[in-house]
């Protein structure tokens, strides 16, 4: 999975979801995301050991959705329903609970395999190169995404810096806040400065310093897994 092109990668999972989207298959939800797990578990660049506490928040979504869609759906046929303590349990309920939580399933699966085996770096350049994505717009993704990582180093900063001068403040404390973000202010401006100086033109031409190939694979890979998707829909 991380060979494949990252943006022909994107645009098959994106169709796929799409296509998904209009279908409640129960079935097809969970056999959706039991290949996605298996294909991100297969891929040798994956922790194995942080892949199940990444999807547990989807876990826990999808009992949120079951008991959501078992409680609180449409009565059903009374002929049909079976009675749970006080509370009379329909034959809608288990359909509507499953159909949601297996859609959270669905989902999350393929969001985690693009999320896992997709390197940030080659997907912009991908975006640029196959898709024509300006180069303000990739680098502006590009720094957005790098600079979470700087917000929490200035956070840590500022908390250290408090607790050695005594000051007790909480995690959401304006103290820490307002320091934090005008350090973040101040390291976005000197990135800015930095790209203008060394001569960055969007309009400019530019070479390829991280070329990104697409082959066959990528479009046997975008064919085969939507009329996967679409012979799911139809046979399962």
């Amino acid at each position: 999975m991380s060979r494949l092109n990252p943006g022909y990668k994107f645009l098959t999972l994106l169709i796929a979801s799409l296509v998904l989207s209009i279908t409640y298959n129960i079935r097809l939800n969970i056999v959706v995301f039991i290949v996605s797990f298996a294909a991100t578990a297969c891929t040798r660049s994956v922790n194995k050991k942080k892949l199940l506490l990444r999807l547990l928040p989807f876990f826990l979504t999808a009992a949120g959705m079951f008991m959501s869609g078992f409680l609180f759906s449409s009565a059903g046929d009374v002929a049909n329903a079976a009675a749970a303590g006080e509370r009379a349990v329909y034959v809608t309920s288990w359909d509507s609970a499953l159909k949601l939580s297996s859609r959270v399933l669905a989902f999350g699966g393929i969001g985690i395999l693009f999320a896992l085996t997709t390197n940030s770096m080659d997907f912009i350049m991908s975006l640029m190169q196959q898709f024509h994505l300006p180069p303000k717009f990739a680098y502006g993704l590009l720094a957005a995404y790098h600079f979470f990582p700087v917000v929490h180093s200035e956070y840590e900063i500022v908390r250290s810096a408090l607790a050695v001068r005594g000051i007790k403040t909480g995690p959401l404390s304006k103290k820490r806040f307002f320091p934090m973000l005008v350090h973040a202010f101040e390291r976005s401006e000197s990135i800015a400065m930095a790209m203008e100086s060394r001569g960055f033109d969007s309009d400019a031409g530019r070479g390829q310093a991280f070329p990104v190939p697409l082959g066959k694979i990528d479009f046997v890979f975008l064919f085969t897994v939507n009329a996967g998707v679409i012979a799911g829909i139809v046979w399962i």
